[in-house]
């Protein structure tokens, strides 16, 4: 309500205002900026018109969404509403705003040296998930720290799931089935809940990892359900996450393949002590092994 509003809360009351709240429409030319002519003399549109008059041109004069950070909401999006619906539009009928990123705890600053691109983290990681990931961890509206060790949190998580991929692999020509089970179809609702409830995103991500979980036990029992990761990899490409579903198995070099081969010898006839060397030997060459229930033992590369 205005009575609630500060006057000069942001900018010190001008002379030429008739009321403390008014804003700018048009402003007058200053030397050396650009200007047109107008009723009123040369000069340029505020910046709240400026968006106001791009949003209606390129969307019409009611849209569905708007976005921008909550430091936006006053006084750029408020006058954006006032001008707009006082010209006779609808504007926009939902708002987003988001919350700000941080950088260990500070604002992202070129002079503090902490100003981190998107072209900067794809070069270091090499992988466009793990942003992603760190996005989605937090709702849209919440403020967002930027650590290495959130970082090493998602890059964990993804690991669970290449985890998973390079089972079912291996899981080919094991028993498979096609059925349905009932707690899939609860998580993928529950996963759908989450996101009509103003985008939760983490508590959909909790979704997805559940499911990890459930599809990991369903392998180990030896009931790998195809429905479980055709269900993993729908959920995923909703945010746009790859998860290496492309990626084609890996052969061994002979080397490799003869050290699992020992390893997996010396632990059948009670060499543990070998086993368990030659077990960290391949640890080193970034192979980690893995003992099934069964008995059998698989590798897989060190994420």
């Amino acid at each position: 309500a205005l009575d609630k509003m500060e006057a000069g809360a942001r900018i010190a009351p001008g002379e030429k205002k008739k009321d403390p709240l008014d804003f700018a429409l048009w402003k007058a030319a200053k030397a050396g900026e650009p200007s047109w002519d107008s009723p009123w003399g040369k000069g340029r549109p505020g910046w709240h018109v400026e968006c106001s008059v791009m949003s209606s041109s390129l969307l019409g004069d009611e849209f569905d969404i708007h976005g921008g950070g909550l430091d936006l909401i006053f006084p750029h999006h408020e006058n954006e509403i006032a001008q707009s619906e006082g010209a006779g539009m609808k504007f926009a009928r939902y708002w987003l705003h988001h919350g700000l990123l941080t950088i260990n705890g500070q604002k992202m600053s070129k002079s503090l040296g902490n100003f981190v691109t998107v072209g900067d983290f794809i070069n270091k990681y090499q992988d466009a998930d793990l942003l992603k990931l760190f996005f989605l961890s937090a709702h849209y509206a919440h403020p967002i720290d930027y650590t290495g060790q959130k970082i090493t949190e998602a890059k964990q998580a993804l690991e669970r799931i290449a985890i998973l991929f390079d089972k079912v692999t291996r899981s080919q020509g094991h028993k498979v089935t096609g059925r349905n089970f009932s707690e899939i179809e609860t998580l993928k609702e529950r996963f759908i809940a989450a996101m009509d409830d103003d985008f939760n995103t983490p508590q959909a991500l909790a979704c997805i990892f559940e499911l990890v979980n459930i599809a990991n036990k369903r392998i180990e029992d030896g009931d790998f359900t195809a429905s479980a990761k055709d269900t993993l990899l729908e959920l995923a490409s909703l945010f746009g996450l790859s998860l290496g579903k492309d990626a084609q198995p890996e052969k061994l070099s002979v080397e490799i393949a003869a050290l699992i081969q020992a390893r997996n010898a010396a632990r059948k006839n009670g060499n543990f002590q070998e086993a368990d060397a030659l077990r960290k030997q391949l640890e080193s060459a970034g192979i980690i092994l893995e003992d099934t229930k069964g008995g059998a033992t698989t590798w897989r590369r060190k994420l």
